[in-house]
């Protein structure tokens, strides 16, 4: 280990550099460094430390104490001071500390441990302090990581197209008009089909998606005729190949933010399961037919399971809910989920809300995925009342696209807002 003044924080294993920026310490006048260092353990006073060197001069034009027996591991915490002799009197960087879990932002930045010769050590293989439940698959292969550690970080200060690539009324499409980065954040926004392609489209025209990720061929090509138009709206979602995980997240507006299941589904399939993260509904107004409340004041997230064979039906209605005075889409929030085994626990702006054992059918690699949708089957259950009209269409009648669009009269005023949609800032995933 070697500690000397140095401007970044860099970690590079055994050879970790603690940095200083409290004096310029090539300047003249300085006559001793002091290094306290402890290993998971704080100081509680100008004690010595487990490393306790004075160093009364430069080596290599830096104060530098070299440790080459300390194994360090993925976890520990280094607690240090440094005291400074400068024309004779005394000067004290007090309280610092250090992670060996920290990374650079880039998608499943594991950090590799270095020799002194530039060598990876054991292959990259280092123990953790505290082995993490959580793992990645990167690829076709299992990856271990430790406990705290910082497995994925999205600021979205521009659009990764190399991360990011329902029965909702919506058809997803990857542009400008829909998903875009502005300002820091990720801006997912509804647009009218119609608006796109010309009038009358969504009942005559020919729909093709370019790189369409659908396995349905239905779902890249369609062709509107009579009742059976073309989805009326297009909208955006993005999602990117993850492992299990804690996930905190920050978002605005009518949000469904899930951890989608890569577990291939076939036609014996029953039973899909997905974890909703934070889902609001953007109705400032929606009453069920019990008279409960579902509206953009209510927040809901937790273990999903849909069951797939018609007539669809879910547990959504029964997941643990946040109620609010504001809307949850009037300001920015913290989501909060944490996803141990066989245990998730959801909070919202440091405050849990709900928690739910879970069986080990979502033991499962699973990937984030983000959306704004639009209507649907399942989000909005059949009597539900938006403040004075009644839910247009049945989840499962043959026409329920049909009937949707042909009440967008009733609806389409809602959107009031010029930039009614989904914003996110940023995106944090730490392993638990």
């Amino acid at each position: 280990m070697k500690i000397n003044q140095y401007t970044n924080k860099t970690l590079i294993g055994d050879n970790t550099r603690i940095p200083s920026n409290f004096f310029h310490l090539d300047e003249d006048g300085i006559s001793l460094v002091a290094y306290h260092v402890k290993f998971n353990e704080d100081f509680y006073g100008l004690e010595a430390g487990t490393i306790a060197r004075d160093i009364i001069k430069k080596k290599n034009g830096r104060w530098t104490y070299e440790d080459r027996t300390t194994r360090l591991k993925r976890g520990d915490k280094l607690y240090y001071w440094i005291h400074v002799v400068y024309d004779g009197l005394g000067y004290n960087l007090v309280d610092q500390q250090y992670d060996v879990n920290e990374s650079w932002p880039l998608i499943f930045c594991l950090l590799d441990f270095y020799n002194y010769d530039g060598t990876i050590i054991n292959g990259g293989n280092i123990p953790c302090a505290t082995p993490a439940q959580t793992q990645i698959f990167k690829t076709t292969e299992e990856q271990t990581i430790c406990r705290g550690q910082m497995i994925f970080e999205e600021t979205f200060d521009f659009l990764n197209t190399n991360r990011w690539t329902d029965y909702e009324f919506v058809v997803y499409m990857n542009n400008n008009d829909n998903v875009e980065v502005k300002d820091g954040s990720l801006h997912i926004r509804p647009t009218f089909t119609n608006d796109k392609y010309g009038d009358n489209y969504i009942k005559n025209g020919n729909l093709t998606l370019e790189r369409c990720t659908a396995e349905n061929t239905l779902d890249c090509k369609r062709h509107g005729s009579g009742w059976n138009i073309l989805p009326p709206i297009i909208s955006g979602r993005l999602n990117t190949n993850t492992g299990t995980f804690k996930f905190e997240l920050n978002s605005l507006a009518a949000i469904v933010i899930t951890l989608e299941s890569t577990t291939e589904y076939k036609e014996t399939s029953v039973l899909y399961f997905d974890i909703i993260v934070a889902q609001s509904n953007g109705n400032p107004f929606l009453k069920l037919r019990d008279g409960s409340d579902m509206s953009g004041h209510v927040l809901l997230g937790g273990a999903h399971a849909t069951k797939i064979k018609l007539p669809i039906e879910d547990n959504r209605l029964n997941l643990p809910k946040k109620i609010a005075t504001d809307l949850w889409s009037d300001n920015y929030h913290v989501y909060d989920l944490k996803w141990e085994k066989g245990k998730i626990t959801i909070m919202v702006d440091g405050e849990q809300y709900g928690e739910q054992t879970v069986p080990t059918l979502h033991d499962t690699p699973v990937y984030i995925n983000i959306g704004l949708v639009v209507g649907g089957r399942t989000t909005f259950p059949d009597g539900s009342v938006s403040d004075k009209y009644s839910k247009p269409w049945g989840n499962v009648e043959a026409k329920a696209l049909y009937h949707f669009h042909s009440a967008a009269d009733s609806w389409q005023p809602t959107w009031t807002n010029s930039d009614t949609g989904l914003h996110v800032d940023y995106i944090k995933v730490w392993a638990v």
